[in-house]
């Protein structure tokens, strides 16, 4: 099927533009999450569909490396929120252009009205599947 080999695809780009930034693929869409806004430990663990300890191994990963920071959230003295720190912020903004500059590139196959066709149907798709679009709609 088309999609399982896009997919792929983008797997594929999404991890070596990771490793070039010195991030596995995980920490380049933590970044790329966070970066929209601070988030909390549940609602991390529900998008990314894993336990509140794999998370938990995730964030504090992010933390040794300086990238995040675990913050209280106002008015509620039992959650916490996880956001960027600077460096964090500077990570996910060069690895969010990067990414995006190498999947864009894949458009020059496609004839213009193509491009818009593919845009179009993909925001479709992911919109009727609920997806929390963490990326812009660019490319």
């Amino acid at each position: 099927m088309a999609l399982i080999r896009l997919s792929g695809l983008v797997q594929t780009t999404f991890t070596r533009v990771a490793d070039r930034h010195d991030l596995t693929s995980v920490q380049g869409r933590l970044l790329c999450v966070l970066a929209q806004q601070p988030r909390g430990m549940a609602e991390l663990a529900r998008m990314f569909g894993v336990g509140k300890a794999n998370l938990t191994g995730l964030i504090d990963r992010a933390t040794q490396r300086g990238l995040v920071k675990r913050s209280l959230v106002p008015g509620d003295r039992r959650a916490v929120q996880v956001v960027l720190t600077e460096d964090g912020r500077r990570s996910a903004l060069a690895f969010h252009r990067d990414v995006t500059s190498e999947l864009a590139g894949f458009f020059g196959a496609l004839a213009p009205g193509a491009r818009d066709a593919f845009r179009a149907a993909a925001g479709s798709i992911t919109d009727a599947a609920g997806y929390s679009d963490v990326w812009s709609r660019e490319g």
